[in-house]
């Protein structure tokens, strides 16, 4: 038999070489034109070696069940090497049955050099490798033949790539090529590994998986550190990478899943239990790219799984096969549906998707329903099995809630009718109570996806700022011309705010909050930024001082761009904002302290100006006490000084006096005429017009989010106008706007 085997082998792989080298012969421009053909050829051989292996998944070995390499019929040492030997085959088989499909120079090169080997092997030990799958030498056994069949398959196709690499490869390179063939071989194996393996080496050790044990939670660890891990690993491969990666996982499922699972009590191991239709459900979806398949199991199946790891309906050890068989199962069913959408071999669910999944997911509640009244006292169930598809039929919940033992066992809520000799039994309210139940948590679970994509694109887009910060920081370096990042990027702009073509929308919208605007403001001015609510004020401030971004043009400071420097230009300005968010559990002189340091102020000029200003506004008494203690205008002076403590070259006030008594009100207006007598800038926005009136040098209006006009309040003054007439008359009309007056008598005097 064994000679047989290797017979049929060698001749499918003299057919397999000789079709793939005559693809080969001749001039590129042929090669190119039969390669369809030839890949063809090859992904037909690995259908075909899928369908011819399903046989043997569903036929259970006899080493399955073997505790311990003694006792079987093959000796400890041979029974141990079939075992490693029956491991690198599945994975084996595996590969070829996906190969044809990726252009993954790894695995191909797997299925060349490592494939031909492994599948020798096998015809080599047929002998205990027949034994270990019946309990006896058999060659004639059906399950023996089928495998013989299947290995001869995969060795023709093996020996076709084998012949083809030797053709085509570089020798200089073939060890390095070997050596990450066998590194991706070793990543993958892990998923492969028979269940019954450990059982078959160590016997039966551990401690149940079951009520939190540390085996139990180290388990649990796993399976939610698994997609985890797996993400990081893949999120930036090729999409052909992550597929092939999802498929052989989803393959490693099935093969796990008929090997062993389905053969212990098939009538109960049917897939047909939620994870079980998962794990079948998964390799089609991957495979065919079934969109209404997948979202099933994304949206029905990961919780169902997710519950099953928490509680788990096994009471075996840890190396037991049932138990490996398990949590391989619901692993699976619960990480690669998310693995699926996160990296990008799906698109997020939306609403419609989830009403499909409910639906989906009834319908198969129902079944499993009809399915547990009728075969549980059919005469199919020759060996009085209890089925009981998704929990609905035992005492499963029950066991763990014990409030629903009414639910199930009032007479009132149980409905009992005969089909010909079978008496149906139907716990209606109860597995009523399990479907709303999962449903609600389906929805929950929708919620938590919702989260996670929010974090993802949050994620996602710090990482596409933190690129595009590289970018522009190597640019800035070359605007520089070898200058210090720390020196301004325009050095002609260090005595002066600069604002250029400056506008800002905001997400959700396409209206413009600010539109093209353009303002110079130059030292030894308080400057006037006066507009109705809405008007843009806060808007440009806000992206003066670096806390939103802006969407087009540029903002300078004292010659810092403050987006490409923004460290640099925040260290020259103080802000203070339309509401005094501060540390109200800190000191005044905490706070203050505080503030000084993020500013690098050192130790005695920060002592000097904090007694300066304490005693300027009055806080002297005050200064040591709490922030939550003080009244609304301590604690916008407290900011003012905050905001002051760094000597800043630009001091920025949002509606500062909003609130104020009279007395604070004349205290902050006299510091901004120091600061920018000092050879300062004081910019700020206002819509109390008597204050900007009195205080500033210069005023810009702005209605709509469109600088309306820059004046000098002299200039205006001259002009007898009233700056509460021209801010009126923008509020309301803004589409009516005139040259300013400083334009005006710029023109009288050329018309002069």
């Amino acid at each position: 038999m064994n000679q047989s085997i290797l017979t049929v082998g060698l001749l499918l792989s003299a057919f397999a070489i000789w079709f793939v080298g005559g693809l080969c012969k001749g001039e590129t421009t042929i090669r190119k034109k039969t390669y369809a053909r030839k890949n063809l050829f090859f992904r037909c051989l690995s259908a075909l070696l899928f369908l011819v292996y399903l046989p043997c998944l569903i036929s259970l070995e006899a080493v399955s069940e073997q505790i311990g390499l003694s006792g079987g019929a093959n000796t400890p040492t041979i029974t141990a090497l079939t075992g490693i030997l029956k491991w690198f085959t599945y994975f084996t088989l595996a590969g070829l049955m996906v190969e044809p499909f990726f252009k993954k120079q790894s695995l191909t090169d797997f299925t060349a050099f490592f494939a031909p080997v492994i599948l020798l092997l096998n015809a080599i030990f047929l002998k205990p490798v027949a034994t270990s799958i019946v309990g006896y030498t058999d060659y004639f056994d059906w399950r023996v033949v089928t495998y013989s069949i299947c290995l001869a398959l995969a060795f023709g196709i093996a020996g076709a790539r084998l012949i083809e690499k030797i053709r085509q490869t570089d020798f200089s390179k073939i060890g390095v090529r070997i050596g990450k063939a066998g590194l991706w071989m070793l990543v993958y194996l892990p998923a492969f590994m028979p269940v019954y393996l450990p059982q078959l080496f160590f016997g039966i050790i551990g401690e149940e998986t079951v009520d939190f044990t540390l085996t139990h939670r180290l388990l649990i660890y796993i399976g939610f550190a698994f997609p985890a891990l797996a993400y990081i690993a893949f999120r930036k491969k090729s999409k052909d990478e992550r597929l092939l990666f999802l498929i052989l996982l989803s393959l490693s499922g099935f093969m796990q899943y008929f090997c062993y699972t389905a053969h212990r009590d098939p009538l109960t191991n049917l897939p047909l239990h939620l994870c079980n239709t998962a794990i079948v459900l998964m390799l089609f979806a991957y495979v065919f790219r079934l969109k209404s398949v997948f979202y099933f199991t994304y949206l029905v199946n990961v919780l169902g799984a997710f519950c099953a790891i928490l509680l788990p309906n096994t009471s075996d050890v840890l190396t037991e096969a049932g138990v490996l068989g398990f949590w391989y199962n619901h692993t699976y069913a619960f990480a690669l549906p998310i693995l699926g959408v996160a990296l990008g071999i799906f698109e997020r669910p939306n609403i419609k998707l989830m009403y499909g999944a409910i639906a989906a997911f009834s319908v198969y509640v129902l079944s499993a329903a009809v399915l547990n009244g009728w075969l549980n006292n059919s005469p199919l169930n020759v060996n009085g099995e209890e089925v009981d598809y998704f929990f609905l039929y035992s005492d499963f919940f029950i066991d763990k809630f014990a409030w629903a033992v009414p639910l199930k066992y009032n007479s009132s809520f149980v409905w009992k009718f005969q089909i010909g000799d079978t008496m149906m039994t139907f716990y209606w309210l109860y597995n009523l109570v399990i479907w709303l139940a999962f449903i609600a948590l389906m929805f929950a679970i929708w919620g938590i996806y919702g989260l996670l994509y929010r974090t993802s694109d949050a994620h996602k887009e710090l990482a596409k700022r933190k690129v595009l910060m590289q970018v522009d920081h190597a640019q800035l370096l070359k605007e520089l011309g070898g200058r210090s990042v720390k020196e301004p990027l325009h050095p002609e702009g260090a005595s002066m705010i600069k604002i250029i073509n400056f506008s800002k929308t905001y997400a959700g919208t396409d209206k413009k909050a600010v539109k093209n605007l353009n303002l110079e403001i130059h030292e030894g001015e308080v400057f006037g930024f006066i507009g109705h609510n809405g008007a843009g004020k806060s808007t440009t401030i806000k992206s003066l001082v670096g806390i939103q971004s802006i969407t087009e043009g540029s903002i300078e400071v004292q010659g810092y761009d403050i987006a490409r420097q923004p460290l640099q230009a925040k260290l020259n300005m103080g802000y203070v904002s339309d509401n005094h968010a501060v540390y109200e559990n800190l000191t005044g002189r905490e706070y203050i302290s505080y503030v000084a340091d993020l500013y690098m102020v050192s130790e005695k000029d920060k002592n000097e100006r904090i007694q300066k200003y304490a005693k300027m506004f009055g806080l002297e008494k005050a200064l040591d006490n709490e922030i939550k203690s003080y009244s609304h205008g301590m604690k916008q002076k407290t900011m003012v000084i905050g905001a002051l403590i760094h000597n800043p070259k630009v001091w920025v006030l949002d509606e500062p006096l909003t609130g104020l008594d009279p007395t604070s009100s004349w205290q902050i207006k006299e510091c901004m005429r120091q600061h920018a007598d000092a050879g300062n800038i004081v910019f700020f926005s206002s819509h109390v017009i008597e204050v900007v009136e009195k205080v500033c040098d210069r005023i810009a209006i702005i209605a709509d989010g469109t600088l309306q006009r820059v004046d000098r309040v002299e200039d205006i003054k001259k002009e007898g106008l009233s700056l509460e007439q021209l801010y009126l008359q923008y509020a309301q009309h803004p589409e009516a706007k005139l040259p300013s007056v400083s334009d005006e008598i710029a023109s009288a005097q050329e018309n002069v």
